[in-house]
């Protein structure tokens, strides 16, 4: 599914307020260097994130990466990739950049992954577990889009919060 949305906000933070555009689409091979910086950003947060530059070719090849443009600065604000088939799909990583966070971007981007799901499809994803840098900020805005935590699973030592939300429109069987 192809999907451009645009949102339009003003901000009063000073004096005079300010506009500014967010353009959220599937990400393009011409964007990865954006991406890189982004994924550096994020790795102190995230933690190492090895092949990510294979991994997002992959995602844009698969027409499974959206990024947030803003403008007038032309800038990358935030990325998102997809993943699954069936009735199971997954939010395989998010990040907004940090002078754009809380701004709503976050939110555009798990909204553009869930319309271009199916909606008959439990929609997964794995993030910051209760108590780490970014947890709370997460469970925010993963309930207000929908998504209900389920259980908490370790690898070694990284733990991370499950959340799952239930399919729009339920496959009835026969």
């Amino acid at each position: 599914m192809l999907f451009d949305a645009v949102r339009l906000w003003s901000v009063d933070w000073e004096p005079g307020a300010w506009e500014m555009k967010v353009r959220i689409g599937l990400a393009q091979h011409k964007d990865i260097a954006p991406w890189m910086m982004l994924a550096d950003e994020v790795t102190p947060l995230f933690g190492p994130m090895p092949d990510f530059g294979a991994v997002l070719s992959r995602k844009i090849a698969q027409k499974q990466a959206y990024c947030a443009w803003t403008s007038p600065a032309r800038s990358l604000a935030g990325g998102i990739f997809i993943g699954g088939e069936g009735g199971t799909h997954r939010i395989r990583w998010l990040a907004v950049s940090s002078e754009h966070r809380r701004s709503g971007i976050g939110r555009m981007l798990v909204e553009m992954a869930i319309a271009a799901i199916p909606s008959d499809s439990f929609i997964y994803v794995d993030t910051f577990a209760k108590g780490t840098p970014g947890a709370v900020a997460a469970d925010r805005l993963y309930r207000k889009c929908g998504f209900a935590p389920t259980e908490v699973w370790r690898e070694g030592s990284l733990v991370r919060q499950r959340y799952m939300r239930r399919p729009l429109h339920p496959v009835e069987l026969a």
